[in-house]
């Protein structure tokens, strides 16, 4: 967790709420948000104007934000959500299935796609879109916005043609699209395929046609993750990340360390999906802050625009998730499990790639628990930066 501190302010505290993607990490999310809930007065209106989400994060975002006119009870809701999981609610794990996908991919890479039709997907994730259907109410996001409980809410996604990060945002009426290198921002009215999209992981999930494009993972073109708030108008974040910030230990020069399988590869190239670009975007917003305070009026000019200090707090877990997973690895499906261990997954080594994948209750139980005691410790920063000053020392 790391935080600046929080200037008064002229203009009202409007806090975007940033929840980048982590498959199965997202429970974390979950409960640092319940421990907001439980925080705040029972009478307090959302605390999160702007929420934005990509990937797995998004669906978090867009749950929240359907509920924004009743926080506590759509943080309950979330809360419920990942505490009764399991991997089936979210890809197809019967053995038949597991078999025809490997039967297909098997055969599309013997024949070099001439005797059989490419496969779209490792994973079948209709479970998920069904999950979605029925927790979702899309239209109340509108009544949201219309009632000034919510000032908009954004998904990212990864358009395959155009090579752009994609943000689509639905929000009152003021807000304007915006154009930067590779990435934009489109108002839009959200659905359940602008979900689908954003965490369509790719190869694992299949891609997902809006209008024109196929798009995939957000998190694969998103070089500033915390753009999309400062565009809707956020003037502090609220960054819900889910890696333990710690730095693995490089291993001794004369140490005997494994060739990576396939599963510890995996695992790097979802960590590097997920979690580079934020921690590189946190990095530069530091800068700029820096940079900002030192100067005269507190403010640098830039083209058409000027640089303002933007408060932030960044929470994520305080023990690593990889020594989390390891004590559920037989709670997959024996079918998964085969899969993992063909592999190389089941190893110390590929432990990030389980941490992504394991939708299993008791494993996003502990992830909230975490994610609840941490925000716990980060109460009085919190408090602060939602603009309860003078609750932000007392205890409950």
């Amino acid at each position: 967790m790391y935080w600046l501190s929080f200037k008064k302010q002229k203009e009202p505290i409007v806090t975007g709420l940033i929840l980048p993607g982590g498959g199965a990490r997202n429970a974390y999310q979950a409960g640092v948000l319940k421990a907001i809930g439980d925080m705040l007065p029972e009478d307090a209106s959302n605390p999160f104007p702007v929420i934005c989400g990509s990937s797995s994060g998004a669906l978090n975002a867009v749950l929240l934000a359907s509920s924004a006119a009743r926080f506590q009870e759509g943080v309950d809701r979330l809360y419920g959500i990942w505490a009764n999981f399991h991997v089936g609610k979210v890809f197809r794990t019967d053995p038949l299935t597991a078999i025809k996908s490997g039967l297909r991919w098997g055969l599309a890479f013997a024949g070099g796609g001439l005797f059989w039709q490419q496969p779209r997907s490792i994973l079948d994730n209709s479970p998920l879109r069904g999950l979605l259907e029925r927790h979702i109410r899309f239209a109340r996001i509108q009544q949201a916005i219309d009632s000034g409980d919510l000032r908009a809410v954004a998904v990212t996604a990864s358009g395959y043609s155009s090579g752009m990060s994609v943000t689509f945002f639905q929000g009152i009426k003021e807000l304007l699209p915006w154009k930067r290198t590779r990435r934009t921002g489109k108002p839009e009215e959200l659905t359940l395929d602008h979900l689908m999209a954003s965490s369509a992981i790719p190869v694992l999930f299949p891609a997902v046609r809006l209008r024109n494009e196929y798009y995939g993972d957000g998190s694969m073109r998103s070089t500033a993750p915390l753009s999309p708030a400062l565009h809707l108008g956020a003037n502090r974040l609220l960054v819900i990340g889910v890696r333990n910030p710690r730095l693995d230990l490089v291993p001794e020069a004369d140490a005997d360390s494994p060739y990576p399988t396939f599963g510890h590869i995996s695992g790097y190239i979802f960590d590097t999906l997920f979690m580079d670009s934020l921690d590189a975007d946190i990095e530069r917003m530091r800068r700029i802050n820096h940079t900002i305070t030192e100067t005269r009026n507190k403010q640098v000019n830039y083209k058409d625009s000027s640089l303002h200090q933007v408060d932030y707090l960044v929470i994520s877990p305080s023990r690593d998730v990889r020594d989390i997973v390891a004590r559920y690895v037989d709670n997959f499906p024996r079918s998964v499990r085969v899969l993992l261990k063909g592999i190389g997954a089941l190893t110390r080594e590929g432990r990030p790639l389980m941490s992504y994948l394991m939708f299993d209750a008791p494993y996003c139980k502990e992830l909230m628990e975490l994610g609840y005691q941490d925000a716990l410790d980060s109460r009085e920063q919190i408090m602060h930066l939602l603009g309860y000053e003078e609750m932000a020392d007392k205890q409950d």
